[in-house]
C-alpha cells in the first residue's frame, strides 16, 4: 500500500499537475506511521519512496541507456539503485519519529520530513528533485514562495497532510476535536489568500524585447564535427528570423547551443551572429587554460555590443552527468558510458552578468535552478533571471516539466521574472508570480519573442533564505530536550 501510495504521488507534479493528491498520498503513510513501530516505519517509508522515486525519477534511465550507451540491466540498476538511496531518506524520517517521538509522531514527522527533505539537496551534492512543494505550482500555496520558498511550501503541505491523518483517526475513535486541524487548515488558506494581493518587487525601468531560440538540435549528432557549421547556420538564420519578426533587445540560445570552445571564436564571429543594436547569451564550453585540457568549463558568454564577451562558468555539476563523484570508485563508469561533458570542472568565483543598467541577469545553466539557497546567493542583485537547459538529455520524459516547475518556483521565491531557452523545449517566459505567460512546444525548431519587465526588491526568501528549515531544526532539539527531561524527571 506504501509503494502505490508513493506512486500516486509523482501525479501530483508536472506534467500532470493533480496537486490535490499529496494531501491524500501523504495521509496514507502518516496514518500507517503513526501505528507502527520503528522498523515497520523504515520499511513502510522505503516502500514509499521506492514508489515515489523509482517512478517519478525513472528519466534517469533515459539519459543513461538511450542517449549513453548503457545497456537495459544496467541502466535499470542504476534507476534503481538511485531509487533506494533517495527512499533512506523517506525511511529514516518514519523510524526516527517512532523510535523517538512516539506520543508526538505527527506533530514531528513534518519537521523531520523538511529536515530530511532539505539533507537531499546537499548530500553527495545533492538531489533536489521531487521535493514536495514543487507539486503546488498550480495551487493557492504557490503564494507562499516568496516568504519561504520551496521549503515552506513543503512544510504545510507536510502540516496539511498530518491534519488530514488526525482528523482520520478520530472517525475512528471516541474524539471528536476536529476543531484544531480543521483550524490550521483554515488559517493557511486565510494567509495563503492574503500573500496573493502582495508585490513582493517592483519593475524597475523599461520593459525589454527577448527573444529565445529554440534549435531542436538532436543530441546524438551535435557534438559530431561535421555537424558543426550546419548548426551555426541554423542558429544564425532562427537568429536573424527572430529579430526580423520581432526586434529582439536580448536573444537567448540554449545550453551548450555552440558545441565548441570560446577561445576557437572572436570578435569577427560574434558580430557576423548577433544583429546590430541586440545582446546575444548562449551557452558554450569554456577551455581558459591552453596548457590545461582538463579545465574545461560548461559555460555561457554575453555579448554586450561593442564591450568583451562577458563569461559565466557553471558551478554547481551534474553528478555521474558532468563529473564523476568518488573516482575512484565509480571511474569505470565514466569510460564506459564516453558522453561529452562527463569530466568538467566547477567555477569557484563570484560571477556577474549585466550590460550597463537597464540588463542584469541572473543566470543558472540547467541543474543549478533546483538548487534554491544557492541560486538565491548567486542571483545577487539580477533584475531578470535566466536558465538555459540541455533536456533533449532527458528525451520524451517527466524530467524536462518538473524542471519547469522549478523554474516556476526560483521566479516566484525571488519576485523576478524568468526566461528559460531550452534546446528541444519547452523554453519559457514566466511571470514575477512564478506563472508561464508564454511558452513553445517541445521538440520543434522555435522562436518565441516576448516583453519582459525587468524586476527589484527583496522577498523574505531573497533575505533569510531556508529560515525554516533552520527554525524546524530547533523545533526538533527543543523538542528532544523536553522529552530527554521529561525522561529523566520519571526516573
Amino acid at each position: 500500500m506504501s509503494f502505490i501510495a508513493g506512486i500516486f504521488l509523482v501525479f501530483s507534479f508536472a506534467p500532470f499537475n493533480f496537486y490535490f493528491l499529496p494531501f491524500v498520498s501523504l495521509a496514507v503513510l502518516f496514518y500507517f506511521w503513526s501505528q507502527g513501530s520503528p522498523k515497520a516505519n523504515f520499511y513502510c517509508g522505503f516502500a514509499y519512496g521506492l514508489g515515489l522515486y523509482g517512478f517519478g525519477v525513472s528519466w534517469v534511465y533515459v539519459s543513461l541507456s538511450t542517449y549513453g550507451g548503457m545497456p537495459l540491466w544496467m541502466g535499470s540498476i542504476a534507476v534503481l539503485g538511485f531509487a533506494s538511496l533517495l527512499s533512506l531518506f523517506i525511511a529514516c524520517t518514519g523510524y526516527i519519529a517512532a523510535r523517538f517521538f512516539k506520543s508526538q509522531i505527527l506533530l514531528v514527522i513534518p519537521l523531520l520530513w523538511l529536515i530530511f527533505e532539505w539533507s537531499k539537496s546537499w548530500v553527495l551534492t545533492g538531489f533536489p528533485w521531487l521535493d514536495i512543494g514543487y507539486s503546488q505550482t498550480p495551487s493557492w500555496l504557490f503564494n507562499f514562495a516568496p516568504v519561504g520558498g520551496v521549503y515552506l511550501i513543503s512544510f504545510i503541505v507536510l502540516l496539511i497532510s498530518t491534519c488530514i491523518t488526525r482528523l482520520v483517526q478520530q472517525t475512528f475513535s471516541k474524539e471528536r476535536r476536529v476543531i484544531f486541524p480543521l483550524g490550521i487548515i483554515l488559517l493557511l488558506v486565510a494567509c495563503s489568500w492574503l500573500l496573493k494581493t502582495i508585490n513582493w518587487s517592483s519593475p524597475v525601468g523599461e520593459a525589454i524585447e527577448v527573444g529565445i531560440v529554440q534549435p531542436n538540435t538532436p543530441i546524438e549528432t551535435k557534438w559530431d564535427s561535421d555537424a558543426l557549421d550546419p548548426l551555426i547556420n541554423k542558429l544564425a538564420g532562427l537568429t536573424q528570423q527572430l529579430n526580423v519578426e520581432q526586434k529582439s533587445e536580448l536573444i537567448i540560445w540554449p545550453e551548450t547551443a555552440l558545441p565548441l570552445n570560446i577561445q576557437q571564436v572572436d570578435k569577427t564571429f560574434w558580430s557576423s551572429i548577433v544583429p546590430q543594436d541586440s545582446i546575444l547569451l548562449t551557452g558554450i564550453m569554456d577551455s581558459p587554460n591552453p596548457n590545461d585540457y582538463t579545465e574545461q568549463y560548461n559555460a555561457a558568454l554575453l555579448t554586450c555590443h561593442a564591450k568583451e564577451p562577458i563569461i559565466y562558468r557553471k558551478k554547481h555539476l551534474v553528478p555521474f552527468g558532468e563529473y564523476l563523484p568518488l573516482r575512484f570508485l565509480f571511474n569505470w563508469v565514466l569510460e564506459y558510458l564516453q558522453l561529452p561533458m562527463s569530466d568538467l570542472s566547477s567555477w569557484q568565483g563570484t560571477q556577474s552578468l549585466s550590460c550597463g543598467e537597464s540588463i542584469k541577469i541572473g543566470l543558472s545553466i540547467c541543474y543549478e535552478d533546483a538548487f534554491a539557497n544557492e541560486h538565491r546567493r548567486n542571483v545577487a542583485d539580477a533584475t531578470v533571471l535566466v536558465n538555459i537547459s540541455e533536456d533533449a538529455w532527458f528525451g520524451d520524459s517527466f524530467a524536462p516539466h518538473q524542471r519547469q516547475q522549478m523554474a516556476q518556483m526560483r521566479a516566484a521565491e525571488l519576485a523576478r521574472p524568468l526566461v528559460r531557452s531550452a534546446n528541444s523545449g519547452p523554453s519559457l517566459f514566466i511571470n514575477t508570480k512564478g506563472k508561464v505567460y508564454s511558452q513553445t512546444d517541445q521538440f520543434v525548431v522555435a522562436i518565441k519573442s516576448e516583453q519582459v519587465q525587468p524586476h527589484n526588491g527583496e522577498t523574505p526568501f531573497k533575505q533569510w533564505g531556508n529560515w525554516v528549515v533552520y527554525l524546524a531544526i530547533l523545533l526538533l532539539i527543543a523538542l528532544l530536550t523536553m522529552n530527554a527531561r521529561k525522561a529523566k524527571e520519571s526516573h
